[in-house]
């Protein structure tokens, strides 16, 4: 083939998977969208120790799920999965409105739902509202990977930085969700919470949460606690966490790939230097005052 030939072929089936993939990223930001509309018309029954844990995906979700679940019950780790003890709020209701109402209704009171809602589509009730912030480069790096093992993304990384950085992901711009909640940080109904903190010093979290919740801990129990939430006790029981564990053997997801370090600095693993910097800049426009602190 002439070469030139060859590279305007090149270049054309460049331009069309660019085309094709920044097409699939606004069906996919449409389709969230008119979930959310569901979702924001769910009338919740409410009950006014209700808990919601808001983070933006891979910001230490998890954690707080079974921090609350261990605040809030018995403890006892014979649940199938995390999901239905602390469910995923939007999820349910989005697969069956129905059902959901039914399961919420059934559930014992103080009810913790898990949620990746903005603060606007998030219902605003009485209850509590934990958010869980975590460094956005740490998030990205854990976010590519999960897209990965989980959601069959076939990309390079550049191109994922991309889709971040647009806010052409699941739950679209990080950066709006931080500031969206940020900037109620201190109404009374809201904890916010830096994931760094939470893992540099876990018992103090939890005093901070049960307080928060106003959920009284026997002084037995803390160390319990405070171990069922380190990384390593939830790492081996990895099966009751992973959302995708039930359809995993089905279509071929990875396992044991759901909790993978839980550490902070990821993000040095895999931005280049100009990325970091592309990133740095965007969070000194939209989040200065929350870095900053």
């Amino acid at each position: 083939m002439n070469p030139f030939v060859k590279k305007s072929a090149n270049t054309l089936l460049v331009g069309v998977s660019e085309a094709l993939r920044s097409l699939a990223g606004l069906l996919e930001i449409v389709a969230v969208q008119i979930d959310l509309k569901r979702t924001a018309a769910f009338e919740l029954e409410n009950r006014p120790d209700d808990i919601f844990v808001v983070t933006y995906p891979r910001s230490g979700t998890t954690l707080m799920q079974m921090m609350l679940y261990q605040l809030t019950t018995d403890g006892s780790m014979d649940f199938q999965h995390i999901g239905l003890v602390v469910p995923w709020y939007e999820r349910r209701i989005m697969s069956d409105p129905k059902a959901a109402m039914a399961y919420f209704a059934a559930m014992p009171s103080p009810r913790v739902f898990k949620s990746h809602l903005s603060y606007p589509d998030t219902p605003k009730k009485r209850g509590k509202y934990i958010y869980v912030m975590r460094d956005g480069q740490d998030v990205l790096v854990s976010y590519y990977h999960f897209y990965c093992s989980h959601l069959s993304f076939r990309g390079t990384f550049e191109q994922f930085f991309a889709d971040f950085m647009a806010g052409r992901v699941q739950y679209q711009s990080w950066f709006a969700h931080v500031r969206g909640w940020w900037l109620h940080g201190q109404d009374p109904d809201v904890l916010f919470l830096r994931y760094e903190e939470i893992i540099a010093d876990l018992g103090s979290t939890i005093r901070k949460v049960a307080d928060f919740c106003n959920l009284e801990i026997p002084a037995d129990r803390l160390p319990i606690i405070q171990e069922r939430c380190g990384f390593a006790f939830m790492k081996r029981h990895e099966r009751q966490f992973d959302h995708t564990t039930g359809l995993a053997l089905d279509r071929g997801y990875q396992l044991d790939a759901f909790i993978r370090k839980g550490k902070k600095g990821e993000g040095e693993t895999l931005l280049t230097q100009a990325q970091k910097a592309a990133f740095e800049s965007r969070v000194g426009q939209e989040l200065a005052e929350i870095v900053g602190k």
